[in-house]
């Protein structure tokens, strides 16, 4: 494992650290804007009921924003691990919004505090998924709904080895990607998820919220997310390795399906 790789066994000081240098361009660009509209269309009818609202794990804001701004009256409140997240979250959301430092497996919460609650990239980055699904549930009230986003966000890459094939891939990963959090080594982590949510009482639901992109989006993507995890000294090498991939034939547009699983917590 690469120095600086994040994995979900490390502990939450090393995950705040990691986060903390991507607090002020994480979740921009055409890519994740793609990938939030999608989502907020998937998840509007559960969205529309929300009156008591959890972003948990809510990053530098990107879905708050869109949370407060729409119609409708709802407390809206962030959770966070990294002080700079919240902090960029705060200078970004033009709203109300309240504001809390904390360790997702430990909510500062009542039980049944809110009936909506959303944690987008969240749950792969956590050990003990068991554990802190159940501690979500804790703070879900009767007839709430728990929204996890981000099971697998591997379409991208999977379409890079297919085009370049598994050797040239496996340098590529090693240069842009290698600090990506490190993949459960079951073959389908979602399951181990739905499990999660099943055991904590909650009814489950799988929904997908297609979208679209081209490749200068993916090329964005990649720039904003992984690039400034880069040395300076790789930096000029991974350059010149998305200008090679853009001559490969990848293709114009490229369809992803961000996976939903979705609790709800009957009476």
């Amino acid at each position: 494992m690469a120095a600086d790789e994040i994995s979900r066994d490390r502990r939450p000081s090393q995950i705040a650290a990691y986060f903390s240098r991507l607090s002020d361009t994480y979740g921009d660009g055409v890519y994740y804007g793609n990938r939030r509209k999608a989502v907020l269309e998937a998840i509007a009818p559960e969205f529309a009921a929300a009156r008591e609202l959890l972003d948990v794990g809510c990053g530098n804001g990107a879905y708050l924003t869109k949370f407060i701004a729409a119609p409708g009256s709802r407390r809206v409140t962030g959770v966070d691990l990294t002080f700079e997240m919240l902090l960029s979250a705060r200078n970004r959301v033009g709203g109300p919004c309240r504001w809390i430092r904390a360790n997702v497996a430990q909510l500062p919460f009542k039980p049944e505090s809110f009936d909506f609650i959303f944690a987008s990239h969240v749950i792969q980055f956590i050990g003990d998924v068991e554990g802190v699904v159940a501690e979500f549930v804790r703070c879900l009230q009767t007839g709430g709904v728990l929204i996890a986003t981000g099971q697998r966000d591997d379409g991208v890459r999977q379409m890079l080895n297919a085009i370049v094939g598994e050797e040239r891939w496996r340098e590529y990963r090693e240069v842009i990607f290698r600090r990506a959090a490190r993949r459960e080594a079951d073959a389908r982590p979602k399951d181990r998820y739905q499990n999660a949510f099943i055991k904590a009482g909650l009814r489950v639901e799988e929904r997908a919220a297609p979208f679209t992109v081209t490749w200068a989006d993916i090329d964005e993507w990649i720039r904003i997310r992984w690039m400034p995890l880069l040395p300076e000294a790789e930096r000029d090498r991974a350059n010149a390795m998305l200008a090679d991939l853009a001559k490969q034939g990848v293709p114009q547009t490229l369809t992803q399906h961000e996976p939903l699983i979705i609790g709800r917590r009957d009476s």
